[in-house]
């Protein structure tokens, strides 16, 4: 079933289901996972900050991985390449379930890290093939609405948990790798339902030798960026966002316990559980204006928006007041998660680039996660504050917001009429218009 079209509503239903089903098993319980780990390894297991910090940054840092893992998946077919995704960003967690020091918890926290950057391109893949172009950003905010609700549900209750009985990571991080699993499996059964292996699976050149293949990815990346302006733009304007989303996202933990001294349950109800239903209730509306405006505008105004977010942490003195900058968080964070997935898939010029693309940008989360998270953290060891490190998280967030918009009216002026190219002769054509 390679096409969807708009009369097939029940199977295309049921497709919805299922798909939401995986992501949740897959997705929401990692989310849940690495943000608690922090936090546990902090109160339990005696981390310092800067162990706090590897263990933070970890999931973004080897984002940078993306690229490599999706030439493995351009070379594997679906259900061999997740089943490797799941076995070392999943399975590995089930160890922590018997640390009893700080490096049973990071060692297999790092090789979760490190399997968790194979995960969009395969995502990418199925969203491409799930849904048409027109109602993609609506289809997916419901799907990632759902995730997101799923994550602040076990997010609760897992904090109440954690307060109830300190042990209990050691039975519910063994129960979520086989949760994962079941998500893997559904992915296998979508990835057969839209067959998702046609047209995919390539082989390595002849004569290529490993080191070839290793420094390929690295080659690509930068002849899709020299080919595509557009889409290197809109790169540049997500490093600029990531600086204050890295800053904020590596203080959080730290200011959580040294600064307001919130216990486990404080600490999810006011950041993760607040944050994502900032976020679900605003993620219909960032799909319709994702629809509507396309991914450089409506991601632009998201980027504005989250100035406010870093400015909030600076002045927040309680877990009542930290709960509402979590939820002002997460209204003005739905545009920016929707345009993080569905930006690179839109900006793509043909459906076989969507995997290349999403794992490309990526890869640049990892990178900006290498750099601007010690940054932050850095800056708060000098300074003895918070203020300085997140002041500069709310001026990135500013100029990401005006590089969007800048952006927008590029492309809006290679676009206008008096600037079209003239009638092509018989026998050529033009390239595709610019995208919005």
């Amino acid at each position: 079933m390679t096409n969807l079209t708009e009369k097939a509503i029940p199977r295309r239903f049921w497709l919805i289901v299922l798909h939401i089903t995986a992501v949740v098993c897959l997705m929401a319980t990692w989310n849940t996972v690495a943000a608690l780990l922090p936090i546990l390894a902090r109160k339990r297991f005696g981390a310092g900050d800067l162990s706090t910090l590897v263990i933070t940054a970890a999931p973004t840092v080897f984002f940078t991985l993306s690229i490599f893992w999706n030439d493995l998946f351009s070379r594997k077919r679906f259900a061999p390449y997740i089943l490797i995704y799941w076995a070392l960003a999943c399975l590995p967690m089930a160890l922590v379930a018997f640390a009893d020091s700080l490096w049973l918890v990071l060692v297999p926290h790092l090789l979760c890290a490190l399997g968790g950057a194979g995960y969009h391109c395969a995502a990418g893949e199925l969203l491409k093939r799930l849904y048409p172009l027109a109602s993609r950003g609506r289809i997916y905010s419901i799907v990632f609405g759902i995730t997101m609700v799923s994550n602040a549900v076990m997010g609760f209750g897992v904090g109440k948990w954690l307060e109830a009985d300190e042990d209990s990571f050691r039975l519910f991080l063994p129960i979520s790798v086989v949760v994962q699993l079941a998500g893997a499996i559904i992915f296998i059964l979508l990835a057969r339902l839209t067959a998702a292996d046609v047209g995919r699976v390539r082989t390595a050149p002849p004569g290529q030798s490993t080191f070839q293949r290793v420094i390929a990815p690295i080659a690509h990346t930068k002849d899709v960026l020299k080919a595509d302006p557009v889409f290197a733009r809109y790169e540049a304007a997500y490093m600029t966002y990531g600086v204050g989303w890295m800053i904020a996202y590596a203080l959080l933990p730290i200011l959580i316990t040294d600064k307001l001294d919130l216990n486990y349950e404080q600490a999810t109800q006011s950041t993760q559980v607040a944050y994502l239903l900032g976020m679900v209730i605003m993620l219909w509306p960032a799909g319709f204006l994702m629809d509507r405006l396309g991914a450089i505008r409506s991601t632009g105004i998201s980027f504005a928006a989250l100035t406010l977010y870093p400015l909030g942490l600076i002045y927040a003195p309680g877990p009542a007041q930290l709960a509402l900058v979590s939820l002002v968080y997460g209204f003005a964070h739905a545009g920016a998660s929707v345009g993080w997935m569905l930006g690179p898939v839109a900006l793509a010029p043909t459906p076989d680039k969507v995997p290349q693309y999403v794992a490309i940008h990526a890869t640049f989360v990892g990178i900006r996660g290498k750099i601007f998270q010690g940054l932050g953290v850095g800056l708060y060891w000098l300074t003895g504050s918070f203020t300085l490190p997140l002041a500069i998280a709310a001026l990135a967030y500013a100029w990401s917001a005006y590089q969007m918009w800048q952006l927008q009216g590029r492309v809006r002026r290679a676009a206008s009429p008096a600037q079209a190219p003239p009638p092509p002769l018989a026998g050529e054509q033009h390239p595709a218009p610019p995208r919005t």
